[in-house]
């Protein structure tokens, strides 16, 4: 007897094999996005395990653009099962549960439970769906929540049904919480529903109905969007082009951009269920009850074509939908005909399994194909050395905190992506960084891999490191000897260095505090130019500075622009009357007595003592930055208007003393979108996309500021 729902438990039981049986060979550390969603979970369960947090703030402010639900799901796993991969991939096996069920259902309720099963199959058996189970991603619980909201929709009848509208609603605003896109996957059919719910005799009652599922997504939705509100869209559209374009993309509407998806289609869903899809395409346009909803499924196959930013994650969640069309294509055929192609279907599913999972056997290649007919990665046990570096690092570090590692490779398996999750659920004090672009600041520790540094894209800055190190810069590899060799699986090396200044023999302290003395300006030459009157004044005892520290450095000038010099894309800052002390000044001496070159290595705590800010400078810099600020001081209050996001926005700001790490803080009442004023309760929300005292707490140094106050025409700090 057929029993289509034995069968879909049988291949969800045969996909869980899979995935164990893939995690427990693979011994690879988790790559770049799979690595930051890993340590997103881990910190979500120590946020809820351990005391003295602020559980709801810090959860939903751990990432600015990724809800935290997912993440979540894992951290809440970690108190019951260990903190390891296939806990976090028995989220996504969970997720694929969902995505099966609605796909299953959505099947059976268009047209049959046999329809329904061979689509769950299609999706069940997708390269990219099997590669995804082994990664720790966002984009498969997209996928599923798609699905769940796409049953639920056409379950809705077009709003004529008030429990099938509310969970639409609720599956909808977990979908939102789960990743930003989900609402241009669902979108197209949603609006498809609405148009028949206008048109409808009875339109009044389901607009009615539309409108209270639209309830609990917004309220599930707004707590973490509302705060993001006007943030988000710009981050969205950098990903989508700007970013895209530093990675190396295709242009956009251009024919390679244009045909990616289409070109990949084979590789992601599988070649079968491909050729099926297009010609479902056309045959479903015989199927007047079916075609509106599955055509608008499917339109975000167009939208995502057009943005620049390429990747087969993206279209991911439209798998289910193209899964249902592959199913229109196999009903359309004549019976004895579509029953021999389901079977074939199940055997070129079944080997899709394998191929994807264990290359087993390999996929080949088509060469105007960009990717193996069927996408796919093997588990390795290749040992990439992360156990014994981190080994070494924590014996270096001698239980001290807060030990800055700076890991300048990109490369998929040996990235600070990686070394910073794996250092975090080994709770060492130690802090991962990016390579450096001028100097090695506030650095104990510096690892390095010869060969391959990554992607193109992101490779100049850590080649140009290794050829410091290789020889083009023997000061710098003077600071930092090795002090590890790591055989790595690709046949390069990994590197470990520490930071470790020897003294300097025959060479008097007096000439080391006059070169210290003479070069105020390369001191603070990265973020500073232009300096008028700029002297130095050094304190410090003469054993120290031939060790390169000087205990106090005070520098004083008339004026200087300070900022982002180098970028293009923002406007510096003018400043007067400046009083800056140094302490715990940490530098080259080598490289200072014999090139005459400060190169500062850390600094301990830079203390602004005094500096004025006029009112006709800051309103200059503010008007090169993104927002457009303008700004009006008064006494104790500036006046700030914000005019390129949309609607203008106003405000009045007060400082504050630092807090959280950050050298101040803003006060805001009097909050204004055009003439609207906006609530206490959310003016955050608007402010914090102009605040920049939150990006300050990841200075490489603590800044201290004196007291702050803002006068008529300046801002002061210190007295």
């Amino acid at each position: 007897m057929f029993r289509p729902r034995v069968l879909l438990l049988l291949l969800f039981v045969l996909l869980c094999v899979v995935t164990v049986v893939w995690v427990g060979i693979d011994r690879r550390p988790p790559e770049w996005d799979h690595a930051n969603h890993l340590e997103r979970a881990f910190d979500c369960y120590r946020t809820l395990s351990e005391p003295g947090h602020d559980r709801v703030k810090e959860i939903t402010e751990a990432s600015s653009f990724y809800p935290p639900i997912v993440s979540c799901a894992a951290g809440v796993l970690y108190f019951v099962f260990p903190i390891a991969p296939l806990t976090a991939q028995a989220v996504m096996l969970a997720y694929l549960a969902v995505a099966l069920i609605s796909v299953f259902a959505l099947g059976a309720r268009l047209w049959d439970p046999a329809a329904g099963l061979l689509a769950a199959f299609f999706l069940a058996t997708a390269p990219f769906v099997i590669f995804s189970l082994t990664n720790f991603q966002l984009d498969l619980p997209l996928m599923a929540m798609v699905a769940l909201a796409l049953y639920l929709l056409v379950g809705t009848d077009h709003f004529r049904h008030p429990g099938w509208s509310v969970a639409f609603g609720v599956a909808s605003g977990l979908g939102m919480l789960t990743k930003p896109p989900f609402a241009a996957y669902v979108l197209p059919p949603l609006l498809w529903a609405a148009w028949h719910a206008v048109t409808a005799p009875d339109r009044r009652r389901r607009l009615g109905l539309m409108a209270l599922a639209l309830l609990p997504a917004a309220a599930l939705a707004i707590p973490w969007y509302g705060p993001r509100a006007l943030g988000l869209p710009m981050q969205v559209a950098n990903r989508s082009f700007k970013q895209a374009a530093e990675s190396g993309h295709a242009e956009a509407f251009t024919p390679e951009a244009l045909s990616f998806y289409l070109r990949v289609l084979p590789s992601q869903l599988g070649v079968l269920a491909t050729l099926l899809f297009v010609w479902g395409l056309l045959a479903v346009a015989r199927q007047r009850a079916t075609r509106a909803f599955l055509w608008a499924a499917v339109v975000p196959f167009v939208l995502f074509s057009l943005i620049q930013n390429k990747n087969l994650r993206y279209t991911l969640p439209i798998l289910p939908a193209a899964a249902l069309v592959a199913v229109a294509g196999v009903r359309s055929l004549d019976l004895r005909w579509s029953r021999a192609l389901t079977w074939v279907c199940a055997v070129v599913g079944l080997l899709q399994v394998s191929m994807a999972a264990f290359t087993f056997p390999s996929a080949p290649a088509v060469s105007f194909l960009p990717l193996p007919l069927v996408f796919g990665q093997p588990p390795s046990r290749a040992d990439w050395q992360h156990d014994r570096i981190l080994a070494d690092l924590a014996r270096e570090s001698a239980g001290a905190p807060d030990r800055t590692v700076s890991v300048v490779p990109n490369f998929n398996y040996f990235s600070v992506s990686n070394f910073r999750y794996e250092a975090a659920i080994r709770r060492l004090p130690l802090q991962m960084v990016r390579p450096w672009s001028d100097a090695p600041l506030g650095l104990d520790f510096v690892l390095l891999k010869t060969g391959s540094q990554g992607p193109s894209f992101s490779v100049a800055r850590p080649e140009r490191i290794m050829k410091a190190f290789d020889g083009g810069d023997p000061y710098l590899g003077d600071v930092f000897p090795v002090i590890g060799e790591y055989p790595l699986p690709d046949g390069s090396r990994g590197i470990l260095r520490r930071r470790r200044i020897q003294p300097l023999a025959g060479i008097a302290a007096s000439r080391i505090a006059d070169l210290l003395r003479a070069a105020p300006a390369q001191l603070i030459g990265t973020y500073v130019s232009d300096p008028v009157g700029l002297r130095a004044r050094v304190e410090s005892a003469p054993e120290a500075l031939v060790r390169g520290y000087a205990d106090r450095v005070t520098l004083e000038a008339e004026s200087a622009v300070v900022g982002e010099i180098k970028r293009r894309d923002r406007t510096p800052l003018r400043v007067h009357e400046i009083r800056v002390e140094v302490d715990g000044l940490l530098f080259n001496p080598r490289r200072l007595v014999e090139t005459g070159h400060l190169e500062v290595l850390d600094v301990k705590t830079l203390r602004v003592q005094h500096l004025t800010v006029i009112e006709e400078d800051l309103g200059a810099f503010l008007r090169g930055q993104p927002g457009g600020v303008a700004v009006r001081l008064d006494d104790g209050t500036a006046h700030v208007r914000a005019s390129r996001l949309g609607p203008t926005i106003s405000a009045r700001v007060r400082l504050l003393p630092g807090r959280d790490g950050s050298p101040f803080a803003l006060a805001t009442d009097h909050v204004r979108i055009g003439p609207l004023p906006v609530p206490d309760l959310v003016s955050n929300w608007v402010v914090r996309q102009f605040d920049p005292s939150p990006a300050l707490r990841r200075l490489p140094i603590a800044v201290v500021l004196g007291s702050l106050s803002i006068k008529p025409g300046r801002i002061e700090i210190g007295p």
